[in-house]
């Protein structure tokens, strides 16, 4: 019930006049977070007609400007994440920094190119033919100039800081810049580019920001709202979460896959045991607080699947193909974007800092797409990757729906932001 009060409000009529995009253009959260759930949902709907199609002949397949695994590869890793991540460093980056959040006219130009560029990308790839081709990556040339001028403006936040900790913060903006190098790759150099789009959006991008704003965050949050949990963070810890998917990543990317396991295993038996140090079992009866948790095993089961696949191939078999990769992606990288935006959601509505029903059936729901999408590797037939993401349609978008009003009504409570 009390989650079903914190976002009652939500059924309200939307703000009328100016008040609403006034809301949206001053205040980052509300902007870039509206972006990111436009973007998911295009993407989702995309993917899963495309995999729909390839399970199913009597489903049209949709044009394709470029290959699709390239694009999905892409816009899975690149193409709504960072308008999630740019939000919530605009929002709690200050903070942890010490400093004036940035003007509105500081991020509101490279902010609106970036969510008109990355929103064009799923029409122009199926727009297809050889023009959508070329629209296709000049739209992501843009995204990735944008991109890094949002980096930009998060790096004079750094600049003006006096805080002694600016640790985070700048291993942060890193791996935007191997993000926005992501993007890049893929405009200058097209599908000959997809071996860096897959390997360098994944192990040096996507997984190095959600560790280290987990490092930051989850300690946090959880000795906050649980008795006789301490919040456990030390350096060597946050050096160790983020040295695991770069290692993995370079040796990936040198060809020794079969040598990955020397990286993997290590990593998974520290971050196993760290979900369980970090407060696992007790989180569970926090539901907000258990989506966070829950999501974070998953980074240590996907570092399980990854030292497997590495000792298959030593042994001469053919591995597990991408569970690692979808284990990492869906079940933890997607899981953590679904927690940390719902609490941030949340907690800047002015509502009760809680997920209600209908939220925590959809991350229950987003789990099973991220086991059908692990399992479709070693089931027969491709019906469990349409499965798969069908599941995850019915996860995410449901959520998109939910929570998109929420960024241009004022809060509940009547205070500013």
């Amino acid at each position: 019930m009390a989650g079903h009060r914190a976002l009652a409000f939500d059924r309200r009529p939307a703000v009328a006049g100016p008040r609403a995009p006034q809301l949206l253009f001053t205040v980052p959260h509300r902007f870039f977070f509206l972006a990111g759930v436009a973007q998911i949902a295009a993407v989702s709907l995309w993917w899963a007609w495309a995999l729909a199609a390839r399970a199913w002949p009597v489903v049209p397949a949709p044009t394709a400007a470029l290959p699709e695994t390239f694009v999905h590869a892409l816009l899975m890793l690149c193409g709504f994440a960072p308008f999630f991540m740019f939000g919530f460093l605009y929002t709690a980056g200050p903070r942890w920094l010490g400093v004036e959040p940035p003007a509105p006219a500081a991020w509101r130009l490279p902010g609106g190119i970036a969510a008109l560029a990355a929103l064009a990308l799923v029409p122009l790839e199926v727009a297809g033919g050889p023009q959508g081709s070329v629209l296709l990556r000049t739209a992501a040339g843009v995204y990735a100039l944008s991109w890094l001028w949002l980096a930009f403006v998060f790096f004079r936040l750094i600049r003006a800081s006096g805080a002694d900790d600016k640790l985070h913060a700048t291993l942060v903006l890193f791996a935007q810049l191997v993000g926005a190098s992501v993007v890049a790759a893929f405009a200058l150099f097209g599908p000959a580019a997809h071996a860096y789009v897959k390997g360098a959006g994944l192990w040096g991008f996507l997984l190095p920001t959600f560790v280290i704003v987990c490092h930051r965050m989850i300690p946090f949050f959880t000795a906050s709202a649980v008795p006789f949990v301490t919040a456990f963070r030390p350096s060597w810890l946050l050096g160790a979460m983020i040295a695991a998917p770069l290692a993995h990543g370079l040796l990936e990317g040198a060809g020794l896959a079969a040598w990955t396991w020397a990286v993997d295993l290590p990593a998974a038996a520290l971050l196993l045991w760290l979900a369980l140090r970090w407060g696992l079992v007790q989180s569970l009866r926090n539901r907000l607080l258990a989506m966070l948790h829950i999501g974070f095993v998953w980074y240590g089961i996907g570092f399980v699947l990854a030292g497997a696949h590495s000792l298959a191939l030593q042994a001469g078999g053919a591995g597990i193909a991408l569970a690692p990769l979808h284990a990492l992606a869906i079940g933890f990288a997607s899981s953590l974007l679904m927690a940390m935006v719902t609490r941030v959601t949340c907690g800047h509505s002015g509502t009760t800092l809680a997920a209600d029903v209908l939220t925590w059936r959809l991350f229950v729901l987003l789990q099973f797409a991220a086991v059908a999408r692990v399992g479709a590797e070693v089931l027969p037939g491709r019906g469990w990757l349409a499965v798969a993401g069908m599941l995850w349609v019915a996860a995410f978008v449901p959520w998109c729906v939910r929570y998109a009003p929420v960024y241009w009504r004022p809060r509940a409570d009547g205070r500013p932001g």
